[in-house]
């Protein structure tokens, strides 16, 4: 006897020279981000290879995750300005967004983005990516 309740999700995953770990479930719409190391170009081209074709044939996606020890500065003022401008032109695609880290200046930029961004931003402890799933998903923790 077949079981009309199973759920078939699908992950489309992505690794980066840069040790960025991208994980998008594309049932939900969710996106995770395990950052090692500070974002690159090629970084944002990744996850805009796994993002755009969701929001093109879905709109909003649910949320974004970023798993990170602290959050991931810069290495330069021009990764910085790529940095700025694709958090300013991709922040409409996510309903929230959820900064999974420590560190004093993950506080700061929580609060600086929640005036700035389309996005609802929560800050959860490192490696608290179920409870970010659970927020976004508007479930609760096993």
């Amino acid at each position: 006897m077949a079981d009309e309740n199973i759920l078939e999700i699908t992950f489309k995953e992505i690794t980066t020279s840069n040790q960025l770990f991208c994980q998008f479930d594309d049932h939900h719409g969710v996106i995770l981000l395990d950052v090692k190391n500070p974002f690159t170009a090629e970084d944002f081209k990744a996850i805009s290879r796994l993002v755009d074709p969701y929001y093109e044939a879905h709109g909003e996606l649910m949320g974004i995750i970023i798993n990170s020890k602290k959050f991931p500065y810069w290495t330069s003022p021009e990764n910085r300005s790529q940095y700025l401008n694709f958090a300013q032109t991709n922040h409409f695609k996510f309903k929230k967004a959820a900064l999974v880290m420590g560190g004093f200046f993950t506080k700061i930029v929580v609060q600086i983005a929640k005036g700035r961004v389309h996005s609802e931003v929560k800050m959860f402890k490192y490696n608290r990516i179920e409870e970010a799933q659970s927020w976004i998903l508007g479930t609760s923790v096993i």
